[in-house]
Formats: C-alpha cells, structure tokens, sequence
C-alpha cells in the first residue's frame, strides 16, 4: 500500500476517533470520575469504538514512520483538523464559520506544498 494512503488512513481514523468520543461523551448523563461513571464510559460503544479507531491509527502510523522520514510524515497530521472538521459538521451538526473555512484552507495549502516536497 502506498505510503500516502497509510498516512491518510491513519490520520483519518485518529480524526473518526475524536468525532465517536465525542458522540460517546454526549450521550452520558454526565461525566463523572467515580467508578460508575468511569465504567459508563469505557463500555460506551462509541468510546469503545473511538478507542479501536486510535488504536487502529496508531498502528499505522508506525508503520508509516518506519518508511518515510518524520519531517514528511509529521505535517500531514496536520489534515486531522480538516477531517474532524468536516466529519463534525457531517455528523454532529457543527457550524461552518467562514474563517475557520480559511483557516483550514490555510492548512490544506500547506499539506500540499509539504507533500509535494
């Protein structure tokens, strides 16, 4: 598999990841450190799932390591904030604020000069 797929995969999958804790954190009453609401939490599907995405990114993302250097690999992660964005607005209903828009058309740029180095 190419390289660059492994670094979106596991990009991607860090970006799912945040966006299922996220569902998994509304969905409880509330958020408690005590025993039972740190249990909740953990057997939550979507935590549950958001941790088998993180980890699933993780794995990846060594294996990208091993072959490309760091200041290549590094910056891409950069595309997280794009995914999460747009998996949130997809997904949780978040806003589109026209600023934010440039911002991560800022970073979109800048992933791509870095990619075409």
């Amino acid at each position: 598999m190419p390289v660059l797929v492994l670094i979106l995969l596991s990009v991607f999958l860090g970006a799912g990841a945040q966006v299922l804790f996220k569902v998994g954190v509304l969905q409880l009453d509330s958020l408690k450190f005590n025993i039972p609401g740190i249990t909740g939490l953990l057997f939550s599907p979507y935590i549950l799932g958001g941790l088998v995405a993180f980890a699933a990114s993780f794995l990846l993302w060594l294996k990208v390591l091993a072959e490309v250097p760091l200041s290549y690999a590094y910056p891409m992660v950069s595309l997280g904030y794009v995914f999460v964005f747009l998996l949130s607005w997809l997904y949780l209903g978040e806003t589109l604020p026209a600023l934010r828009v440039v911002g991560l058309a800022l970073i979109i740029a800048g992933i791509f000069l870095i990619a075409r180095s």
